[in-house]
């Protein structure tokens, strides 16, 4: 279930007006956290397009090596770092504030 980006953008400010904590320095994180968010989808897209290793010419250029790529462990620090923010801000699933047309659906 793919998201919009300013679907997302638009849910992470709501929580926070619902908190009264829509103020500058959380907004400015929530700007960060997106930020991260189009690093997330380039990386998600490279491990799409190379796979989690690959092949490389050696620095000798005589044999074919198989590499790592370094997108995944890159992935796994980008999402950490995501799950950190939201955490900062207080926004979890259990302190969720859902809107009364969430409810219909």
């Amino acid at each position: 279930m793919a998201q919009k980006k300013s679907d997302i953008l638009d849910s992470l400010i709501s929580q926070l007006e619902k908190k009264q904590a829509d103020i500058s320095c959380f907004l400015d994180l929530i700007d960060d956290y997106m930020a991260l968010y189009d690093i997330k989808k380039k990386l998600k897209t490279d491990i799409k397009k190379r796979g989690v290793s690959y092949e490389a010419q050696s620095a000798s250029g005589k044999a074919t090596i198989i590499k790592q790529n370094q997108s995944v462990k890159d992935l796994v620090a980008v999402n950490k770092q995501m799950l950190m923010i939201l955490d900062k801000l207080g926004l979890t699933t259990e302190k969720t504030i859902r809107d009364d047309d969430d409810d219909k659906l």
